[in-house]
């Protein structure tokens, strides 16, 4: 596969959290059919009772927004300094044409692949899902360490690509959509006077990466309240983004393109302009995260996600109830 990707790397921050299987969430609890009905579809599943089967037709992409202004320089080491501060789990169905968004926290404790040398399996430990990138030489390895985690912290769901944005790729592509406007959700006078709480402002450049990265200079620092702006961000920057998309063919594409240097995917252009497609089709439903507890650990803060929230996303999002 021709993968997209010009290495030199929104963005959207480092440390092993103690081990603790005990709180640690599981994957989806199923109980294999042994034998299926014959009108069960393969790869049914049995939970709480009731008959889930996999959903078909559906494409998945990992973004993650990387905490560094430049890419790092591959090297032979089995670590970077590279952590993904911000990771989105694209899902997109195309029978039903719709897109579901879930918003993952970069704290999320749980089991993350480690890599040696060359990059082989080391093993695992459990730490902040952010850490997952950090192994591997920062390139494709360190994406596909971070997608496994993922996969295995959802219960072993399929995610066919990755896409990852450097913090210099934020300010550019939001301005190649024309800015986008939201109301203010802290005060960020201190760090620029426009930015007011309560103001209407249509964020240019700098602006944009201030509003979805900063939290330890605002008086809620917690990695969840920026969460919430950067799901409104999110939000307003999809509706610029179909908006451009209607009116040039290609746009998505092409703007990713014109930020190759920050922006790393496997995803062929081809694929990319499908995705486009794909997205211009669906409707997208509100973006999702995930309930739990965020707890102040030995260093940094742990966040333990609900037992129950990660099963019924990943039955909502992969999954359809058989009657």
């Amino acid at each position: 596969m021709l993968a997209l990707s010009i290495f030199s790397v929104a963005a959207l921050f480092s440390a092993c959290a103690k081990q603790d299987e005990a709180t640690v969430p599981t994957t989806v609890e199923t109980t294999a059919v042994s034998e299926p009905e014959p009108t069960m579809p393969e790869g049914t599943i049995n939970y709480q009772g009731a008959y889930y089967a996999p959903k078909d037709d559906l494409q998945t992409v990992l973004i993650m927004g990387l905490d560094k202004f430049e890419r790092e320089e591959q090297t032979l080491a089995y670590t970077n300094k590279m952590q993904s501060d911000f990771l989105l789990l694209v899902v997109i169905d195309e029978e039903a044409q719709t897109c579901d968004l879930l918003h993952l926290n970069r704290d999320t404790m749980t089991e993350i692949p480690r890599l040696g040398f060359g990059g082989s399996s080391a093993g695992t430990f459990v730490g902040q899902l952010a850490l997952a990138h950090t192994y591997g030489s920062g390139g494709s390895d360190s994406c596909l360490n971070a997608v496994k985690a993922v996969s295995n912290f959802l219960g072993g769901v399929k995610i066919d690509h990755y896409m990852t944005l450097t913090m210099d790729a934020v300010g550019k592509i939001n301005d190649l959509v024309g800015g986008v406007t939201v109301t203010m959700l802290d005060d960020f006078t201190d760090l620029d006077p426009e930015m007011e709480k309560g103001k209407e402002i249509t964020l240019k450049g700098d602006q944009a990466l201030l509003y979805v990265r900063s939290r330890r200079e605002l008086e809620d620092s917690s990695n969840l309240h920026r969460m919430e702006r950067q799901r409104q961000y999110l939000n307003a920057f999809y509706e610029k983004l179909m908006e451009a998309n209607r009116k040039v063919s290609g746009f998505l594409s092409s703007t990713l393109l014109k930020v190759n240097d920050d922006f790393e995917s496997d995803c062929t252009v081809n694929q990319l302009e499908k995705l486009s497609d794909l997205l211009e089709k669906c409707s997208v439903n509100p973006i999702r995260s995930l309930d739990g507890e965020a707890i102040q650990g030995e260093e940094f803060i742990e966040f333990y996600a609900d037992e129950e929230s990660v099963q019924d996303a990943v039955l909502s999002l992969f999954y359809t109830k058989v009657s």
